[in-house]
């Protein structure tokens, strides 16, 4: 046993050790860019419904039953300007408009006599003011009163009131009938012919199609980029359809909903047909910066940091200026020209971190869906 012993110990000094690979160093490329200014014009993309700019509720002043006008009142009825909407019977009201106007042309008549006598001067214009008085047509003006006389005569014989007593009712009278104030549509309907309709009741709602605005919400921190006036770019969403716009109105108030400022945009439909409600993309042009530079958002490390590459080859965290957010870039400046950016994301990176700029080459290897491979096309 201590013959096998020592015979063991002797073999395993005669084992040659086997080498342990060293460890590769791995090396991390990054892409970068050098810094270069320029003057970069901006532009800010909104999105929002198109609204008629004049929605307008008709509602009954006087009641009564309610007549049939010159259009269908019906949803989605067009309409001419002048058009007669509908009319309120007015039966009633005329008649006693013409009674009234009987009683006033008594009362002028009775005071004739005594202008003829005390105001000989007035009473040539009184009688051919008697003599113009029809009950179906509306009332002439009053004869201007020459003094203080004969104001005083007229107002204790009751002619002042009597005569715009007979005024309000002709003005009550044109209540009756309901013109379209603009060319436009029917959008709803809320009472129809045949109903009786009292002071205040709602008839239809209508649009103004010839002055359709785009309502679009903007961040507070994106409202310096827009100005009224400007001129936009109007889109639907998949791009088959543009218009022209031009920013007339920018709210300074706080939509309680959006959380943003509302911006109306009238858009100009020539060519291609818009309708209210249509959902729509605004590219609304903003002011230049100078001296500033574009970049990839994801290059951004936190709200205004960046990371750069040194000579050394090592990471550099370095605090930018940001102009402008866009939905993928950043218009930024603070760094020194001809610095190299890393304008791709890092994960785990950190200050003093060793990597390596990305080469041309290097690129393309990293894409080789960009390489022509030969073999391929000979096969083809």
């Amino acid at each position: 046993m201590a013959l096998s012993f020592f015979l063991m110990n002797f073999l395993s000094q005669q084992k040659e050790e086997i080498a342990k690979p060293k460890a590769e160093e791995i090396k991390r490329y990054v892409k970068t860019t050098q810094v270069q200014y320029n003057n970069i014009p901006t532009e800010l993309i909104a999105y929002g419904r198109v609204n008629s700019s004049l929605p307008l509720d008709i509602t009954a002043e006087v009641s009564g039953k309610m007549l049939q006008g010159d259009v269908s009142l019906r949803a989605g009825q067009n309409f001419a300007k002048g058009a007669l909407l509908f009319k309120v019977d007015d039966t009633e009201t005329r008649l006693r408009l013409q009674a009234s106007k009987s009683s006033f042309l008594k009362d002028i008549a009775s005071i004739l006599p005594d202008f003829k006598i005390d105001f000989a001067e007035s009473y040539p214009a009184w009688q051919s003011y008697f003599n113009a008085i029809e009950v179906d047509k509306p009332l002439p003006e009053l004869p201007k009163h020459k003094n203080s006389q004969e104001k005083t005569f007229l107002a204790t014989k009751n002619i002042y009131n009597a005569y715009y007593t007979i005024k309000s009712t002709e003005e009550n009278l044109k209540k009756h009938k309901v013109y379209a104030p603009f060319s436009g549509t029917i959008s709803e309907v809320l009472m129809q012919i045949g109903s009786f309709v009292n002071p205040g009741n709602k008839i239809a709602k209508t649009l103004k199609t010839s002055a359709l605005e785009l309502n679009v919400a903007v961040n507070p921190n994106d409202i310096k980029w827009v100005k009224t006036g400007s001129v936009v770019e109007v889109q639907t969403e998949v791009g088959d359809q543009a218009w022209k716009g031009k920013v007339v109105r920018i709210g300074d108030v706080l939509n309680a909903n959006t959380q943003a400022l509302d911006v109306f945009i009238q858009v100009i439909s020539d060519k291609n047909k818009i309708y209210e409600g249509m959902y729509l993309k605004a590219t609304m042009p903003g002011s230049r910066v100078e001296n500033a530079m574009e970049i990839p958002r994801a290059a951004l490390v936190g709200n205004e940091k960046v990371y750069t590459l040194q000579q050394d080859s090592l990471l550099s965290v370095r605090t930018i200026n940001i102009h402008k957010l866009n939905a993928e870039t950043a218009i930024v400046s603070g760094l020194q020209l001809g610095d190299e950016l890393v304008v791709e994301p890092m994960i785990g990176a950190y200050e003093g971190m060793k990597v390596f700029r990305l080469k041309e080459e290097e690129k393309t290897a990293k894409n080789p869906e960009k390489v022509n491979n030969k073999e391929d096309e000979d096969n083809v």
